[in-house]
């Protein structure tokens, strides 16, 4: 287990900037910090060695270890609602549709002070006013909507529940099981709504929903529930509604945080940890399939007690980067208890100042938004078949046991809620106990077995070893910056494993090609899902994996399109930028057993390729390696013209038979039968691929993940690591590449 775990405010930050460090205990009485510059986080002992170096900046002494919990769960809090008048007479209604009942209590909409509609334990709907409750005999059922409604009428004394199953024929609506008691109850002022949850007697947000709720709604009336149901049915005639006190309508605003209140009386509220929007509703048949063409068509909002965003921890510390300190990878180490060997590595990247460039001409693109789609990843030890796709028992760790131990942390966008609905949304603001060094993957193959950052660090322990001068820039710059960041660089290096990018992003990397400038990429299946930021919600990024693509999850139908942005969600080679057009490949199997080596095509002697092959023999290169024993693997990419590689690339090497654990990606696999997979396909490959752009810029393309554990094979001297250097040369010179335009391309 780790006896401490903390997290960083960003991932990004520049010279002068604060960054602010929260820390909790899982066993630790106190700790202390320092801040590293990381510079291989590789442990195997056939590798480099694990290297860091120590920044001088006094980040305090010893301090007492506080142990925060993890509050997951998402839901709507409206406050302000102590601005009604006293309310006696009254309706409280939405339309709920559960997609989890597991025993647990669960609120659908809670006014408290006044009247809750929620969930038992059994599943029946229950209404609570005052000290009078009510228990409905109708159950409700997972994936069905239902009408329910809880009013008073102070005249008769009379409270009353109503429950009303959807159907899916459009004929005579429902009719509502209604269940009514006496009660006498005082006119009272709620001081909040709280939807999809409530408060305990602690203040404390519980019994969340796991299901949609949609149109939400309180009336200073008792209302008939086919009444009910007509003003749910159509917003414009809500609005009319005299008696209306608050509708929520969450299709409105729908990228931000904000929930709209449609009547007069204004009362907006939020959402808390980041639930599902521009979900289909209850009126959805399939009518559109985008939420920006009928909005009202998907006015619910899937929550879950999973949904994680802030883990909002108090603050502990702050550190102020050093005005010299030079663009890198840096960690606050914390150490617990005086044990080093359980410190935990708080990562972040520090970025050359935006006012200025550092003078460096070389970048390496710290894939951020991969860190994020992959943080805090569970999925070796809770999905059947793992085994069998890596060939080899999982490894675990104390990492993995972590996470496995405290859920609460919140899940990657590979795995899913407890109600097997995907994870839409990752946060990078809760600890990453995954991007950190020393940390063992089930994903990385024979030998070094790390993933993503770890594996990464392969690159940043070659560029030092080499002694090239470089920066470090992230994700979230490119994003903000685009062309005008990269337009500093003569040469772009991609990490392992660049698989989630933004439009902004993507866009900028090609305008970089196409303007000259040169890209590395040192990896496999690169820029494959199409993900969003938000503007109004920093540090949360959306992944929606729609169609095809190897996915966990679907979004299910009609909630193909990111509520974050409105685009359409899925593979950028859907979105009209397939990563062949980007970088000569695109991605075709996956494996997680043995790496192969590469070999030599006929191209590997034309003359445009000679200076990649400056000290290279063949026939073949990298039949070794840390990543699965050779150069080629884990996930590799192939050139395809008709994705769009350019018809003037060179594929210079190809690997040329893997495993039968290696299989085709479904968007090429159209008719599944036994001949697709590693030793019977010759399209499962990776593919080393050149090619020069128009505007006097170049393309390097490994098309595998295992490319980078191959250069740090023999502490970095070897023939991988030989070629990517001199690929790294040229790419740096300033004389352009020539289009070979002239050879009939």
């Amino acid at each position: 287990m780790l006896p401490i775990v903390g997290y960083t405010n960003k991932l990004t930050a520049e010279p002068g900037e604060t960054v602010d460090v929260m820390v909790s205990s899982f066993g630790a009485k106190t700790y202390s910090a320092d801040l590293r510059q990381i510079i291989q986080g590789d442990t195997n002992p056939e590798g480099p060695g694990y290297k860091d170096h120590l920044i001088t900046l006094d980040l305090g002494g010893t301090r007492t270890a506080i142990s925060k919990p993890f509050k997951p769960g998402s839901c709507v809090i409206v406050p302000g609602l102590g601005a009604l008048p006293a309310i006696q007479d009254f309706t409280l209604a939405a339309v709920v549709r559960p997609t989890l009942l597991d025993g647990r209590r669960r609120s659908i909409v809670a006014l408290p002070g006044l009247a809750e509609i929620s969930i038992d334990g059994d599943g029946h709907l229950t209404g609570q006013a005052g000290d009078t409750a009510l228990v409905s005999s109708v159950k409700l059922s997972t994936g069905h909507w239902h009408v329910v409604s809880l009013s008073y009428d102070a005249r008769r004394e009379l409270l009353s529940l109503a429950i009303a199953r959807d159907r899916d024929e459009a004929s005579t609506p429902p009719r509502a099981h209604i269940v009514s008691t006496k009660a006498l109850l005082a006119a009272r002022v709620p001081s909040e709504c709280i939807i999809a949850a409530t408060r305990g007697a602690d203040g404390e947000l519980t019994a969340f929903l796991d299901g949609k709720v949609d149109r939400p709604a309180l009336f200073d009336t008792c209302l008939e529930p086919d009444t009910i149901r007509t003003l749910l049915t159509d917003f414009a005639l809500l609005r009319r509604q005299r008696s209306l006190l608050a509708a929520w309508d969450f299709s409105r605003r729908m990228t931000s945080r904000t929930i709209c209140d449609i009547s007069p009386f204004q009362m907006h509220g939020h959402i808390h940890n980041a639930p599902a929007r521009a979900m289909t509703g209850w009126l959805w048949k399939g009518q559109e399939l985008d939420w920006k063409l009928r909005p009202d068509l998907y006015s619910a909002i899937h929550f879950h007690a999973t949904d994680m965003y802030d883990a909002g921890w108090d603050v502990d510390f702050s550190l102020t980067i050093p005005s010299d300190l030079k663009s890198g990878v840096y960690a606050v180490r914390l150490v617990p208890d005086g044990d080093e060997d359980s410190a935990y590595f708080c990562v972040f990247a520090v970025r050359p100042p935006r006012a200025r460039p550092s003078g460096n001409t070389v970048a390496f693109l710290f894939p951020t938004c991969s860190y994020m789609a992959y943080a805090n990843h569970r999925l070796g030890m809770d999905v059947p078949g793992t085994e069998i796709g890596m060939g080899r028992a999982v490894e675990l760790d104390r990492h993995h046991m972590f996470l496995q131990n405290n859920p609460g942390i919140g899940f990657s966008v590979y795995e899913t809620h407890d109600d097997e609905s995907g994870v839409f949304h990752t946060s990078r603001l809760r600890p990453i106990v995954d991007m950190q060094p020393k940390v063992k993957s089930f994903l990385g193959g024979f030998g070094s077995n790390i993933w993503q950052f770890n594996a990464d660090t392969h690159i940043l322990g070659w560029l030092d070893a080499i002694g090239q001068d470089h920066d470090v820039i992230t994700d979230e710059d490119m994003h903000a910056d685009g062309l005008t960041l990269l337009q500093r660089y003569n040469v772009v290096i991609t990490g392992t494993h660049p698989e989630y990018y933004t439009r902004n992003m993507i866009e900028a990397l090609q305008g970089f090609t196409d303007r000259g400038g040169r890209l590395m990429y040192l990896g496999g299946n690169g820029f494959y899902w199409v993900v969003s930021f938000n503007e109004d919600m920093p540090g949360i990024m959306e992944c929606r994996r729609s169609e095809a693509g190897i996915r966990p999850w679907e979004p299910g139908h009609g909630q193909f399109y990111h509520g974050f942005t409105g685009e359409y969600g899925g593979l950028w080679r859907r979105n009209d930028h397939p990563p062949n057009h980007l970088c000569g490949v695109g991605m075709t199997s996956q494996g997680f057993d043995v790496s192969e080596p590469y070999v030599l095509s006929e191209n590997a002697t034309d003359p445009r390729a000679a200076f990649i092959f400056d000290g290279i023999s063949g026939p073949g290169i990298g039949n070794f390696g840390l990543a699965g024993g050779g150069a080629a693997g884990l996930e590799v990419d192939r050139a395809d013209p008709a994705q769009g590689t350019p018809d003037h690339a060179l594929v210079l090497a190809s690997s040329v038979r893997h495993t039968d654990i290696y299989l085709m990606t479904p968007e090429d696999l159209l008719d599944p039968t036994p001949d697709w997979s590693g030793t019977q396909a010759d399209i499962i490959r990776a593919d080393l691929t050149f090619f020069e752009t128009e505007g006097g810029g170049a393309v390097f393309s490994t098309g595998s993940i295992a490319w980078a554990g191959a250069m740090a094979w023999n502490n970095y001297d070897n023939e991988v690591a030989r070629m990517t250097h001199n690929v790294l040369r040229r790419f740096n010179e300033e004389t352009p590449f020539d289009f070979p335009g002239g050879q009939g391309w």
